[in-house]
């Protein structure tokens, strides 16, 4: 046990001064007393500690020892420093993460660019910025080009698949250009130099000049199928002449007809005036499938390729009748409606070309009676009639959608 220096009395470890004399103890360990809340215990405070003052002692060593033991036996319990992070201070110091902001289009009225409005300071920041790497390069909406005209909404692309506004514009073209250009090879080839056959071809230049000029929907497909229908009836004028299938005229209106109601029905799946046009078709080239015989002909054949060659093209034409039925089915399909319609129009081409061969070569001791401008005029038909097949269903289709704008008209207008 340590001793004091001065009066040579025992004191404890932790005592600061001596408890006889009062003088400070060398070496002394002393406990600081913990303040409490309330000053009675006779503990010093908080404040006392701090400012390095202590209770007055009574100048014995038992008041000392029990100032010691009161420290020792009794210590106050402190709160435990608060160690946490303030949850809201950090989030204060984090990088505030705020949402790329929306950019305001400016679109041109013609619809063939768009501009992007952008904030002065915000486009001197993105210079100022250093280009990133490919893999850290920022590839956010604002930086994505965005294609002209207004957006595409689901509703949109829904609509024009039922109702578009200018469906098969380009394939007339491009299959008119094509026809008109090997119909007119075959012309020259076969005509020569005689006044049908510049007429021949005359109207197959006009046919092919409408479908290469700037022109609206509606009038490119009414103006082809005038210039079609007259390019059929001149070889239908041909033919009969001929004797070549008397019956071809009305072979050649239910194929413009049924042709063109069958696309316009592949266009326009909902459209009550598909089925309608449609069922005309059907029973106007049923009407000539039993008139020209079609039934018998495969009766009546004979070896020759004369015979048999047309007469399997007529048995083709009645099951294409029986198959443009499908275009009744229910409006979420197109029942193959277009592949008919080009079936059809091909099969009209090669029907007519069957019967003009065998009339250029006809069996073993028939002379041959067709001639080559009669031979370029059919030709010429040929492509009038494709040609005014395709247009007829344009024509329906710029038909329908002003009966379908006087009926919104009206609508819009009633109370």
């Amino acid at each position: 046990m340590p001793k004091c220096n001065s009066c040579n009395g025992s004191v404890l470890r932790t005592d600061a001064f001596c408890g006889t004399c009062g003088e400070p103890v060398p070496g002394g360990k002393p406990v600081v007393p913990i303040a409490r809340e309330s000053k009675l215990s006779g503990v010093q405070t908080a404040h006392d500690r701090m400012s390095g003052t202590f209770l007055p002692s009574s100048g014995t060593g038992t008041s000392a020892r029990a100032m010691a033991a009161v420290a020792l036996s009794d210590p106050e319990l402190t709160e435990p420093p608060d160690t946490g992070l303030n949850r809201t201070a950090i989030r204060e110091r984090e990088p505030r993460s705020e949402p790329a902001p929306v950019l305001p289009l400016r679109r041109k009225k013609n619809g063939t660019a768009s501009e992007r409005k952008e904030d002065p300071a915000a486009a001197d920041q993105e210079r100022q910025e250093p280009r990133a790497s490919a893999p850290d390069r920022d590839t956010s909406l604002p930086h994505v080009p965005i294609p002209p005209g207004p957006p595409i909404l689901a509703s949109d692309l829904l609509r024009e698949q039922m109702r578009p506004s200018t469906p098969g514009e380009k394939a007339l073209r491009r299959a008119t250009v094509v026809l008109t250009v090997a119909g007119a090879t075959g012309v020259l080839l076969a005509g020569g130099l005689h006044r049908l056959t510049l007429v021949a071809l005359a109207l197959l230049i006009a046919t092919v000049t409408l479908a290469l000029t700037p022109m609206s929907y509606g009038g490119r497909a009414i103006a082809l199928f005038l210039v079609g229908s007259i390019a059929t009836g001149v070889g239908l004028w041909q033919q009969t002449l001929q004797g070549v299938a008397p019956e071809g005229i009305i072979l050649a209106g239910a194929t413009i007809l049924l042709s063109g109601s069958l696309l316009f029905r592949a266009y326009y799946r909902g459209a009550r005036l598909a089925r309608v046009v449609v069922t005309l078709g059907v029973l106007a080239l049923g009407a000539w499938f039993f008139l020209s015989g079609g039934h018998e002909s495969l009766v009546t054949l004979e070896g020759d390729w004369q015979s048999w060659g047309p007469a399997s093209t007529h048995m083709t034409f009645g099951l294409l009748a029986l198959l443009s039925l499908m275009a009744f089915m229910d409006s979420s399909t197109r029942g193959g409606s277009h592949v008919w319609a080009v079936a059809l129009l091909v099969l009209y081409g090669v029907h007519l070309g069957l019967l003009v061969a065998s009339e250029v070569w006809p069996v073993p001791g028939v002379e041959v009676t067709i001639q080559g401008p009669t031979i370029a005029a059919i030709l010429a038909g040929v492509v009038g009639t494709i040609v005014a097949g395709m247009a007829l269903a344009q024509v329906l289709v710029v038909a329908y959608q002003a009966s379908s704008n006087r009926v919104k008209e009206r609508v819009s207008v009633a109370p």
